[in-house]
């Protein structure tokens, strides 16, 4: 057994299966392995000779096909000295090997080295609803040690006090076994990504192109429930960008590319959220024909006047589709505003940027947790609110000569030399009309998903603390600018903002360009 190497392959495995599911039905149960072994679905019916003889000597079962994974050169080796199940047992009682000769002290470490490498990481199957019920839970615990934290603020305890010390301690804790159970359901999106290998050869199969798929930021880890609801709205996007986004081989040389189109897959971390991103080398989106095939749908006027984003986003109109026939891939009504809806039931958004020529990337941005996130507690004209901590990137107090009116209300900020647009909180919400002297303000610097700059003004910053998450879309619909909601310490009922929601909704003052003051 000391010549066996831990990581190669010595079995292969012949199974029969009775199924009234074709040979696509089987091949995407094996989906998860297909990529780490050779996979061989074979009709018993059409199968001859030595691979009839072989499926025929298994144990009796009613069956119509039989899975075989072959296993790697390895198995040839192991052919002259077998080592499997089936191998007869020896007449004999054979003799102990002999141990190879070693010091008495190196002996048992090694021997304990081994056995504990040797050890299978033990796992436990929980039902999910039980899990829920213990984040719930770690919710509660988060609200009831933000209520103890504002009694004893109140009685104004010595900083060093014991009972102090013992509420520090208390949140120290807290805040681990809230991480200990957000990673229970936490999945790296790995076994997603590489479900999409499949559905890329197949898109390429049926088109007839040169596909390759790149893959990045595998290790992201998601929720769990997240991760499931995802694989429906990956897998259409992945044959838009086959089948539309992709030019044909003849195309692409004749542009000057390489006759392998490329679909990029990344996921990451960015701006407190997990932005999964589908990219492609394709000839990016055709801007005249998507606005003439609106205005021949009805979908907008003929005379609209519309931006390039604009007409980028008619793409998830319902009813909107470029395919002019019906194939395995497109044209079957089902278009990315079916995609939308399902990345907006999980909290998230979906954009596009396009570059005429060079490709065109579509970007999923999904909340990274479901339950508690960090949160800053500011105030705005009276009203509590908390900004999610991850998207922050510093806070400041500006100087009079450091704010520029640039007109229509709106006002830049100088920070370290580069000029960046700042919206009033109050105003983006309608708590206020107009902004108050910046100046009095605080200025909270953020960077938005597509990694832009900007600023966010608020009255005042209360606190810096962990909240737990309440939705609102269940009691009234999406909210713009307001991702959901809180109970803070008092009892008092606070809004968490959505910074990108409201950058967007202020998308004019945002707009990129280069900021000068005369």
């Amino acid at each position: 057994m000391s010549d066996v190497e831990v990581e190669g392959s010595y079995f292969k495995y012949d199974l029969k299966l009775f199924t009234t599911q074709g040979e696509d039905a089987i091949r995407e149960v094996f989906d998860f392995v297909e990529d780490v072994c050779n996979l061989t679905i074979t009709p018993v019916s059409e199968a001859a000779g030595e691979a009839a003889e072989e499926v025929a000597d298994l144990p009796a079962a009613t069956s119509d096909i039989a899975a075989e994974d072959v296993s790697t050169e390895q198995e040839q080796a192991l052919e002259e000295e077998p080592v499997t199940a089936q191998a007869e047992m020896p007449s004999e009682e054979p003799e102990p090997p002999t141990a190879p000769a070693t010091s008495p002290n190196e002996a048992p470490k090694d021997a304990k080295a081994k056995a504990k490498s040797a050890q299978p990481r033990a796992t436990v199957r929980v039902d999910l609803e039980r899990v829920d019920r213990l984040i719930n839970l770690v919710g509660e615990l988060v609200i009831n040690q933000a209520m103890l934290s504002d009694n004893l603020a109140d009685i104004e305890m010595p900083p060093h006090s014991s009972l102090s010390t013992g509420l520090d301690e208390f949140k120290h804790l807290t805040r681990q076994i809230q991480e200990s159970v957000m990673a229970i359901r936490a999945q790296p999106v790995q076994p997603l990504f590489q479900r999409m290998s499949r559905i890329v050869r197949e898109a390429a199969s049926a088109t007839g192109k040169k596909v390759k798929l790149v893959l990045h930021g595998e290790h992201t880890e998601v929720d769990k429930t997240v991760i499931e609801r995802l694989t429906d709205p990956l897998t259409h996007m992945i044959r838009n960008a086959v089948d539309h986004g992709l030019e044909s081989t003849e195309k692409r040389l004749a542009a000057g590319k390489s006759e392998f189109g490329t679909v990029t897959l990344t996921a990451g971390h960015r701006s407190g959220r997990v932005v999964i991103e589908v990219s492609d080398d394709g000839g990016g989106i055709n801007r005249p024909k998507v606005k003439q095939i609106a205005i021949d749908k009805g979908l907008i006027p003929a005379d609209a006047d519309l931006t390039p984003s604009e007409i980028d986003n008619l793409l998830f109109m319902p009813g909107f589709s470029t395919a002019q026939e019906v194939s395995d891939l497109s044209g079957r009504g089902v278009g990315m505003d079916v995609v939308k809806r399902a990345i907006t039931s999980l909290g998230g958004r979906i954009s596009i940027t396009s570059d005429p020529g060079n490709g065109s990337t579509f970007s999923i941005s999904l909340p990274l947790t479901l339950a508690v996130l960090d949160g800053m507690i500011v105030s705005v004209s009276g009203e509590t609110l908390v900004v999610p901590i991850t998207a922050i990137v510093e806070t400041m107090k500006p100087a009079a000569s450091d704010i520029h009116d640039v007109g229509s209300g709106a006002y830049v900020v100088s920070i370290r030399g580069r000029m960046v647009p700042v919206v009033d909180i109050g105003v983006a919400l309608g708590y206020r009309n107009q902004a108050p002297n910046l100046s009095q303000s605080v200025i909270m610097l953020l960077e938005g998903e597509d990694g832009r700059l900007f600023a966010l003004s608020v009255d005042n910053i209360q606190d810096q603390r962990q909240v737990v998450i309440k939705g609102l879309e269940k009691n009234y619909g999406e909210i713009p600018g307001i991702a959901a909601a809180t109970i803070l310490g008092d009892g008092r009922i606070a809004l968490i903002i959505d910074p990108d929601s409201l950058a967007r909704s202020s998308d004019d003052r945002l707009q990129p360009m280069d900021y000068k003051v005369a």
